[in-house]
């Protein structure tokens, strides 16, 4: 019994790892969210859009990297990202952190793992709010928290 419990526990650090190594998931500190989505790539992303229109986002961009890999001869999973934001809250982060623009406006990825398996990750506030050490604009970022949160959750329902 101990020693299938063993096996079993390597082959689940393992497998951990593995997704690991494709999806960067284990690195607690890069301040990406990622959640499961019952859709495909391209449903999940028109679902963020959809959500995030919802709100009063504006959406800014919508990049196929499946669709651009074909160009140069790549093959790559459904893999696309879409860029979106309200306005509201990121002029008073970027005036404080200037640098924070590089992650403003939002993004979500949807992303097929090599299980077949699509996945959303985006990056939360709270993330931003640690990077940039934003403090006098740091009640946007909880707002900020709460509207992707909002979005998200619409999506993958």
């Amino acid at each position: 019994m101990k020693k299938l419990f063993g096996i079993t526990a390597v082959v689940l650090s393992l497998s951990a790892l593995a997704f690991a190594d494709e999806s960067g998931l284990l690195d607690k500190n890069a301040g990406i969210v990622t959640k499961p989505s019952k859709y495909s790539v391209n449903e999940t992303i028109d679902r963020v859009e959809a959500s995030a229109k919802g709100v009063g986002a504006n959406i800014f961009n919508r990049i196929d990297y499946q669709e651009m890999s074909k160009k140069v001869k790549v093959d790559i999973r459904p893999n696309q990202l879409i860029i979106f934001g309200r306005g509201a809250g990121g002029p008073y982060i970027i005036k404080e952190a200037p640098l924070a623009g590089i992650d403003i406006p939002f993004k979500a990825l949807a992303w097929e793992d090599s299980q077949g398996k699509v996945w959303l990750s985006y990056t939360n506030g709270s993330y931003i709010d640690k990077r940039y050490s934003v403090k006098g604009a740091a009640k946007y970022v909880v707002n900020i928290d709460e509207t992707i949160e909002k979005i998200m959750s619409e999506a993958l329902k």
